[in-house]
C-alpha cells in the first residue's frame, strides 16, 4: 500500500512539473528576454531541423524554432546567435520537425494542425497582454485598476524591449484557430466561415451541424467539423 502511496506521489508530481505555464506575471521593468523561461518561450525544448521552403521554389534548412513571445520563427546563426526570418512574404513554407508553418501579411506565423489539400484547421499561439496592473500604495501592484495600455514587447527582427509600465504585465499564452484553403486563405473557425469556404456544400453542412453539436472554441469539435466538410 505505502509502495502504491509514494508511486501515485512521483507520478503526480511528474504530471504538474510537465504541465506548461500559460500565464506569467512579469514585474515592471523586467526583461522579458528572462522573465519567462526558455522552456516556455519556444514551441520547442531544443531548436529543430527544419526547411524555409520559398515562394520561387528554392529551400534552405536550418535549425528552427517558433517564439510565443515573439509571434515568429527563428533560426540558429553562423556564429550560434538567434535570428528571426525576414522577408517573410517569400516563405512559402516551413518544416519543423514534423510540424508545418505558414505565413501570412494580417495573421503572421500559424501552425497547421489537419493536414488536406482542400482546407487545413491551423492555429497562431502567441503570448498576449491580458493587463497591466498599476501600482498602488507602497509600490504593490493593483488588479483591481489594471489597464490594457502597454508598450510593444517586440522592437524589432528578434529584439525584446524592457517593459516601462507602471505597474505588473500579466502574459497569457493564447491559440487563435482558422480555416486555410489550398491558395493559403483565411476563414474563420465559425458557422459562417465554413459555409463561406465549403461554399458547394452549404445544404450539407447546415444539415450537419443540425445533427452534430459543435463547439467552435474547441479544436476536437473543430477538426471534427472539417473532417466531415473535406470528406464531401
Amino acid at each position: 500500500m505505502k509502495t502504491f502511496i509514494i508511486l501515485f506521489c512521483i507520478l503526480a508530481a511528474n504530471t504538474l512539473l510537465a504541465q506548461e505555464p500559460v500565464t506569467f506575471r512579469i514585474k515592471a521593468d523586467a526583461d522579458l528576454k528572462y522573465a519567462i523561461p526558455v522552456a516556455s518561450r519556444y514551441r520547442y525544448p531544443q531548436f529543430k531541423d527544419g526547411t524555409v521552403s520559398f515562394l520561387n521554389g528554392s529551400s534552405v534548412n536550418a535549425k528552427l524554432n517558433y517564439n510565443f513571445l515573439l509571434g515568429e520563427v527563428q533560426f540558429i546563426g553562423n556564429v550560434r546567435d538567434t535570428l528571426s526570418l525576414a522577408n517573410e512574404q517569400t516563405i512559402k513554407k516551413i518544416q519543423i520537425g514534423e510540424n508545418e508553418f505558414y505565413f501570412d501579411i494580417t495573421h503572421r506565423y500559424v501552425e497547421a494542425i489537419t493536414n488536406n489539400p482542400k482546407a487545413q484547421l491551423v492555429v497562431k499561439a502567441m503570448f498576449k497582454v491580458g493587463a497591466v496592473e498599476k501600482l498602488a500604495a507602497m509600490g504593490k501592484s493593483s488588479a483591481t485598476s489594471s489597464i490594457k495600455e502597454v508598450n510593444n514587447i517586440s522592437n524589432s527582427n528578434s529584439s525584446m524591449q524592457k517593459l516601462t509600465s507602471k505597474g505588473d504585465v500579466i502574459l497569457s499564452k493564447e491559440k487563435t484557430y482558422f480555416l486555410m484553403d489550398a491558395n493559403n486563405r483565411f476563414y474563420k473557425t465559425n458557422k459562417s466561415g465554413f459555409l463561406k469556404l465549403f461554399s458547394d456544400h452549404k445544404k450539407e453542412v447546415e444539415a450537419y451541424l443540425k445533427t452534430e453539436s459543435i463547439d467552435f472554441n474547441e479544436e476536437e469539435s473543430l477538426k471534427k467539423l472539417l473532417s466531415f466538410c473535406n470528406s464531401l
